[in-house]
Parts: C-alpha cells; sequence; structure tokens
C-alpha cells in the first residue's frame, strides 16, 4: 500500500492548518462586519448569510485545501476524496441517524439539563446566555418559514454546512493528526473533541462530541471523506425540516424519546448499524492509507 508522501514535518503540518484558519477566522471577522453595516436593518437576513457562506468558505474550506497543497502532492488522497462510499455504506450511515434519535435526544436533554456549581452561577448564566444567542442566530439564518427560505437554508446550513465542516474537521485535521502517529482512533475523537469545542456550546458539547466521532469514523470505515460529508448534510437538513415543520430540531418530541423503551430500543439498533457500517468497512489492501 502506498504512503502518502508529505513535505513539511507532521507539527509543521498543524501549525499550517491552524494559521490558514486563524487567518479565515479575521478575514470572516473583518467581512462579517463590513456586511452587517452595509445591509442595515432591512437586509439583515440575507447580509447574516452571505457572511455565514463566507465563515464556511474562508474558515473551513480554503485551510483544508490550501494545507493539503502545501503539506503534498497527494492533496486528494489526504482529503480522502478520491472515491464514492458504497451506497449499502450510505443507507447504513442515514439509517443509525435515523434510529438513534431518541437516544440522541436523551443525551441531549441531560446535557441541556447540566448545571455548574452554584460558586459558578453566573458563569453558567452567561454561557446560556450565549448559546441563547447563537440559536438565536440560526433561526435568524433559516428565516421566515416558506418554501424559498427553506431550500435556501438546506443550502447553507444543511449541504454547505457540512461540507465545509467535514473537509476541515475531518478531511484535514483528523487525517493531520493519524498521519503524526496518533493513531486513527485517537484522531478520530480529538478531532471531534474540536468539532464540539469550537461551536462554543457547553450544554450541548456532548451529543456534538459523539456526531463528530460517528463522522470520524465514517471516514474510517469508508475511507471517503464524502460519507461523513453526506451524513452530516443530511443531519443539518433533517434538523432545518424540522425547525420548519414543528417548530423543533427534534426528530422525536421529548416525551417520546425520554421513555426508557424508547432509549433502549435506539440503543440496540444505533450498536447494530454502526456494526453493519463496521463490517462493511474498506479492507486495508484497498483502503487510502490514513498516515504516514
Amino acid at each position: 500500500m502506498n504512503k502518502i508522501r508529505f513535505l513539511i514535518p507532521s507539527g509543521m503540518r498543524l501549525v499550517l492548518l491552524l494559521l490558514t484558519f486563524v487567518v479565515g477566522a479575521v478575514g470572516t471577522g473583518l467581512l462579517s462586519g463590513v456586511l452587517m453595516e452595509a445591509g442595515g436593518p432591512d437586509r439583515k437576513v440575507a447580509m447574516l448569510r452571505i457572511a455565514t457562506v463566507a465563515q464556511d468558505i474562508l474558515m473551513m474550506v480554503l485551510p483544508a485545501l490550501v494545507t493539503a497543497l502545501i503539506c503534498t502532492r497527494q492533496p486528494v488522497r489526504l482529503l480522502s476524496v478520491e472515491r464514492m462510499p458504497e451506497v449499502r455504506q450510505i443507507g447504513l450511515a442515514v439509517l443509525v441517524m435515523l434510529v438513534s434519535s431518541p437516544l440522541m435526544s436523551w443525551i441531549i436533554e441531560l446535557n441541556a439539563s447540566m448545571h455548574l456549581p452554584e460558586s459558578m452561577s453566573a458563569f453558567e448564566t452567561k454561557i446560556r446566555s450565549m448559546e441563547d444567542g447563537a440559536a438565536g442566530a440560526v433561526d435568524m439564518i433559516l428565516g421566515a418559514h416558506n418554501i424559498p427560505n427553506l431550500i435556501v437554508s438546506i443550502l447553507i446550513v444543511g449541504v454547505l454546512a457540512g461540507f465545509s465542516e467535514e473537509i476541515f474537521f475531518r478531511g484535514a485535521l483528523q487525517r493531520l493528526l493519524a498521519s503524526s502517529h496518533m493513531g486513527n482512533i485517537a484522531a478520530i475523537w480529538v478531532a471531534a473533541f474540536i468539532f464540539s469545542a469550537i461551536h462554543l456550546q457547553f450544554f450541548g458539547f456532548v451529543p456534538r462530541l459523539l456526531l463528530g466521532a460517528y463522522f470520524g469514523y465514517l471516514l474510517l470505515w469508508s475511507g471517503s471523506l464524502w460519507l461523513p460529508v453526506m451524513a452530516h448534510a443530511v443531519n443539518n437538513t433533517l434538523y432545518i425540516i424540522l425547525k420548519y415543520t414543528t417548530g423543533s430540531g427534534d426528530l422525536e418530541p421529548a416525551s417520546e424519546a425520554g421513555s426508557t423503551a424508547a432509549i433502549a430500543v435506539s440503543a440496540l439498533l444505533t450498536a447494530a448499524g454502526l456494526w453493519m457500517l463496521w463490517r462493511s468497512r474498506v479492507r486495508p489492501d484497498s483502503a487510502p492509507d490514513r498516515q504516514s
């Protein structure tokens, strides 16, 4: 099996990814400020959507592409975009997300109901206020509940966000971590931890960590970035559709998701689905190399 030949040491690869991310973040901040000032109150939603697209491109897509192009003469192989997953893997990946909904809804509720010690109550209040503000920004991006806004929201929050976050966190970060002799499993969880942490939502940290790890395993098992991209896009799109139709992003109502039987069945079906995905994994002799 051919190894990926890197042009710079492993530590420098990660530094390069971080630096390009920071440059993208600064550029996004400056551009967003200009857009929000130029747009005015009447065009706030449109400007926020443009700023969101710019953020995905400047902070996620470009850093991943630039780092891959500088690090190796095999950027397509590094990012794992040279092959498509099997149809069976796509179906199983989506099915796992559907059957895991009651279990994940329960985990989401548990994480959201956590409380910091009394001595940190002021800090907790500030964190929850920030998270409410972030949720409000997402609601603003989604806009009024009509078909045109639904289509635009799916394209921006569903498809583009799914692609941009996966090419950065799984295609670039996870792959670079694995190539630094960290090992695939450790790389999956470190990338998932950073993926969750960067969203700055403490009371949603655990479910997002698990979701990030799931996407990471999809990449490892399929050898294709397109599988976690599709799964991520489907996850976000389901959230958007449910927000438009029910006012909530949860696939299962809290009362149903909270029942012990539903959680137990969901856990069993999720485990079975994950096992089937593992069984369908790409064999080492045909998978793209994950370490250097």
